[in-house]
């Protein structure tokens, strides 16, 4: 039985540690793949520490970690000792069960609840700027920290000796005098596991901090924008260093408990410990404050690199300022892999600080805009949400004259049908809705190259649905022959008809997960953009992995096609800066090294022209053959409430 007791211990602990041994293991991987090793190599930690992006979030994710943890705690222990002093039983009971609920609260109802407080504060003192930010932040992780450290300093209070405080006060102790020198000794290892638990908590929020960070970005949202292509090894080394340094400190807070104890309750040792893990936190932020003085060096030599490259002329007249852009995930040159980092270089040639955000579906990012509580000043939506932004006034009006790269916008990418008189956006990138497929789990007779492969029951479990109501519902409309600009509600009840029939074969509804389920053979099939379809391929190649068991066509009823544009939002902020970046973005050299980088269809004809483009001839984005394809149109208000509708009902039966 002994044995069989050990046997199961084993299994709970490798159930709960496998997962961060192999994590640990492939950080020190030569290669970026996933499932083979390589070689041992430092190359990730060593690029962990020359990726800004990542050192920025890092920082900022400590800066509120710790802060977040002091203030918790210290309004904790009071809040705790309040508690504790409260004469009336039912009044207490009534306190700590208030001080629960937070704990039973749904992550996302704080969140949702936080943000519509912050924008309500806004709204009502009249901010015309973001107001949600560090100090927002700030105080949603010090509000869903506050429970865990009153209920690591309760039990402390409650385990003290009350006589010992009221004999200080009869000795002549003031209270404050009597709760420092009796009360607070007992209670310093409550307090350090209430600090370490805050500081835990606060490190690996997620959820209320996407709701209530606005500009601020920290390691969680960074890492959430990060799934478009495989998670880069300098992740691995990056929590691998995260992991170790919380399991330091909880060995290190663990033994001084130990050794208090058997001192006799001694809680000098307790105090000294709380002491060194404040220093050494406060001195990891200031550490990679000084590794961020790099940064300016890494400026200066991209500057000079990029002095002769540049048609457009460039001031440094708005050096010092903020320029906001909200753009789709992986979707601009990030300096990853050896690529140029555009926003850094952005910067290094204008001096305007860019501070760049994402969002994984036209719609996510709609809601952020008119939920107001955060500005941008640039937004790269889909071509029909450039209209309904248009219309409802969230956009304006360009000077095409202070961007003199517009000249290298392809002639049939302008005045198109979603900005018509060609006064409120420049195009982007594009491409095609079609059907990417493992042709090693699909079976070559069952690709007639039509919608019909999403309807596949053969395929039932392994089929993935796209998880926006505009192209999913476009699949289905174009396998019944619909109008997908259609304002008739009859042929959206027969395109939602259609999309339940596909329901019970769907593995899940997915956005940018498509990419880990489509690159790790988890699915076989899925409704996705060619220009992603380039990128999976291009991703498994570089880790080493054979991408050619991904297939994509466009089906021939038809499909979308589509172009992203660059806006100015109409609150923008930083009017001057967004030209000259849009017209950066404009830039041959510039717009070469995105369009590697992305892989969707580009309409600059300085890149198309370029012999060293490597896609210039590639058939998915550039087909030689006529491709049966429309753009999506705005609909009206009406259309819009009610495919929305229809669309919520269909994922609520799923």
């Amino acid at each position: 039985m002994k044995h069989l007791g050990r046997i199961f211990n084993g299994l709970i602990y490798a159930i709960l540690y496998a997962p961060l041994a192999v994590m640990i293991f492939f950080s020190f991987n030569a290669s970026s793949s996933t499932t083979q090793f390589s070689g041992f190599s430092f190359r990730w930690y060593q690029n962990l520490f020359e990726d800004f992006a990542i050192r920025s979030a890092l920082q900022n994710t400590l800066l509120i970690s710790i802060t977040a943890a002091l203030a918790a705690t210290a309004l904790g222990v009071i809040a705790a000792y309040g508690i504790y002093r409260m004469k009336s039983k039912s009044l207490k009971n009534a306190a700590q069960t208030v001080t629960n609920i937070p704990l039973t609260n749904p992550d996302i109802i704080t969140g949702v609840s936080l943000m519509l407080l912050f924008t309500f504060v806004g709204g009502w003192l009249s901010m015309q700027s973001s107001i949600l930010g560090f100090w927002t932040l700030l105080i949603a992780h010090i509000t869903f920290n506050l429970p865990y450290v009153i209920l690591n300093v309760l039990p402390k209070l409650y385990q003290s000796d009350r006589s010992q405080y009221e004999a200080a006060l009869d000795l002549g102790c003031t209270p404050s005098r009597a709760f420092w020198k009796v009360v607070f000794p007992g209670i310093v290892p409550g307090i350090l596991s209430g600090f370490i638990m805050a500081f835990t908590l606060s490190l690996d929020d997620f959820i209320i901090s996407y709701y209530t960070n606005g500009h601020f970005n920290i390691l969680a949202t960074q890492l959430y924008t990060a799934v478009k292509k495989p998670l880069r090894p300098t992740y691995y080394a990056l929590y691998t260093l995260i992991f170790l340094a919380i399991m330091g400190l909880m060995l290190l807070v663990n033994l001084t408990q130990i050794r208090a104890e058997k001192q006799k309750g001694s809680t000098k040792n307790m105090r000294r410990t709380l002491a060194v893990v404040l220093v050494v936190a406060v001195a990891l932020v200031a550490v990679l404050g000084v590794f961020s003085s790099k940064r300016n060096d890494v400026l200066s030599k991209m500057r000079e690199e990029l002095e002769g490259e540049l048609e457009g002329e460039y001031t440094r007249d708005l050096a010092g300022t903020t320029l906001y852009v909200y753009n789709w995930g992986e979707y601009i040159s990030n300096g990853q892999d050896g690529t140029l980092d555009i926003n850094l270089a952005f910067e290094a040639v204008t001096g305007i600080h860019v501070d760049y955000s994402t969002y994984d579906s036209n719609e996510t990012m709609y809601a952020t805009l008119a939920g107001g509580g955060v500005t941008y000043d640039i937004v790269i939506p889909s071509d029909y949400m450039v209209s309904r932004l248009i219309k409802e006034g969230r956009v304006q009006k360009l000077d095409y004259g202070q961007m003199s790269n517009y000249k290298y916008i392809d002639e049939k990418y302008k005045y198109p049908e979603y900005d018509p008189t060609n006064e409120y956006s420049v195009p982007y990138a594009g491409g095609y809705l079609g059907i990417i497929y493992n042709n090693t789990l699909v079976d070559e007779e069952d690709v007639d190259g039509t919608w019909s492969l999403l309807w596949n029951e053969k395929y039932k479990g392994q089929i993935l649905g796209i998880d926006n109501a505009r192209d999913a519902f476009a699949t289905a409309q174009y396998a019944l022959g619909l109008d997908v600009n259609s304002t008739n509600k009859a042929d959206w009840d027969a395109a939602a008809a259609k999309v339940r029939e596909q329901v019970p074969l769907l593995q899940s509804w997915v956005m940018d997960q498509v990419f880990a389920k489509m690159e790790g053979e988890n699915a076989a099939i899925a409704a996705y953009y060619a220009g992603d379809y380039l990128t999976m391929v291009d991703a498994m190649d570089e880790a080493g992995e054979n991408g050619d068991h991904l297939s994509f066509y466009c089906p021939e009823e038809g499909t979308n096609i589509f172009f992203d544009a660059m806006c100015v939002c109409s609150d923008a902020q930083n009017y001057e800066a967004a030209l000259m970046y849009i017209n950066f973005m404009m830039e041959p050299a510039i717009a070469l090294e995105n369009a590697e980088y992305i892989c969707y269809t580009c309409p600059n004809t300085a890149v198309l022209e370029n012999e060293d483009y490597s896609m210039r001839e590639e058939e998915v984005l550039y087909p030689t053959t006529d491709v049966k394809a429309t753009y999506y149109t705005h609909l009206d208000e009406e259309t819009i409430a009610y495919y929305e509708n229809l669309w919520n009902k269909v994922k609520a039966d799923s």
